[in-house]
């Protein structure tokens, strides 16, 4: 009977706790105010990174998709749109729209870059507000730049110990002392491409290009820039890669058509890169508060950055 009548004030305890929890969220939810109205209009996107080492200029000129509607557009390559580079802010150089990369472009010859200059930006299509931007261009160094591979055994990484013979690869440099750096790894790789644009099957010559991954991760895979902040004039090393095998060639030796080249950044890409990648990573948590992606674009969204390359020897 004693058991009986625990079980059965067990049971109310739970009816009861169950019931005050239900008004508990149900009060939450009638108390959140749904009021908030989202006005949007959709904007040009302009996206360009300038570099004095590259043979050709290109820009992006798209639209950005209204989030909180119900309209069906959807972000759209403007390719009858007006895109300008100005060296003083006066004079324009109007972009050409390549179809086959969807991208306006402006070659070396028509418009040059130089390092340490400021260049302006300004984009406009019909139904849009006009957007502009400007960005400083960055001074390349020589600042001692070296990949040092390092055999290693028992060796931690991440809190995971190696424990076998292996080969770790550190880069390293100096930074330029009193100025504000920003750092980062290129790796340009030659990729053949056949009709299907799937890298299989018979090659058309005819239709390969140059694909940019920008940028390798020059810490433990985890960053994809480096700022010289708190480290000015410091000699700066990163892991880049570890677990190698004892024997084989050099870093990135895999016969294949790969080249590797240090970037000096503005704060544009930085800002840019750090808060994309801040976005990246916080939509992989809940509860998590998004993170806003750089942009330096009046009255639009995007980039209008800069850097220069240095070939890594």
């Amino acid at each position: 009977m004693l058991t009986m009548n625990i079980i059965k004030k067990f049971r109310m305890y739970v009816v009861v706790f169950a019931t005050a929890f239900s008004f508990l969220f149900a009060a939450c939810v009638d108390d959140v105010p749904i009021d908030r109205e989202f006005n949007e209009t959709q904007k040009l996107v302009l996206y360009s990174r300038l570099c004095p080492q590259l043979d050709t200029t290109y820009i992006l000129l798209t639209n950005s998709k209204l989030l909180y509607t119900n309209s069906n557009q959807s972000m759209l390559i403007l390719k009858d749109g007006v895109v300008e580079l100005s060296a003083d802010g006066e004079h324009w150089a109007q972009a050409t729209y390549l179809p086959e990369k969807e991208r306006f472009f402006l070659t070396k010859e028509e418009f040059p870059i130089q390092e340490g200059a400021t260049y302006y930006i300004r984009a406009s299509y019909p139904g849009y507000e006009d957007v502009s931007s400007s960005c400083k261009v960055p001074y390349s160094h020589d600042v001692g730049f070296r990949i040092d591979t390092v055999s290693s055994n028992g060796d931690s990484h991440l809190g995971e110990i190696y424990n076998w013979p292996h080969r770790d690869v550190y880069v390293e440099w100096c930074d330029v002392a009193g100025e504000e750096n920003y750092y980062a790894l290129m790796e340009k790789t030659l990729q053949i491409y056949n009709d299907e644009g799937n890298g299989e099957g018979p090659i058309n010559a005819s239709r390969y290009w140059t694909f940019y991954s920008v940028w390798l991760y020059l810490n433990n895979q985890e960053y994809r820039y480096v700022s010289d902040e708190g480290y000015d004039g410091s000699v700066m090393r990163y892991l880049v890669e570890d677990g190698l095998p004892e024997e084989g060639g050099n870093y990135g030796d895999d016969g294949s058509e790969k080249e590797y080249y240090f970037l000096f950044l503005d704060r544009n890409c930085y800002e840019y890169e750090r808060t994309l990648h801040g976005s990246d990573f916080n939509m992989n948590f809940l509860l998590l508060e998004p993170e806003h992606t750089y942009t330096n674009i009046e009255n639009g969204f995007g980039l209008f950055g800069a850097f220069c390359m240095r070939q890594v020897p």
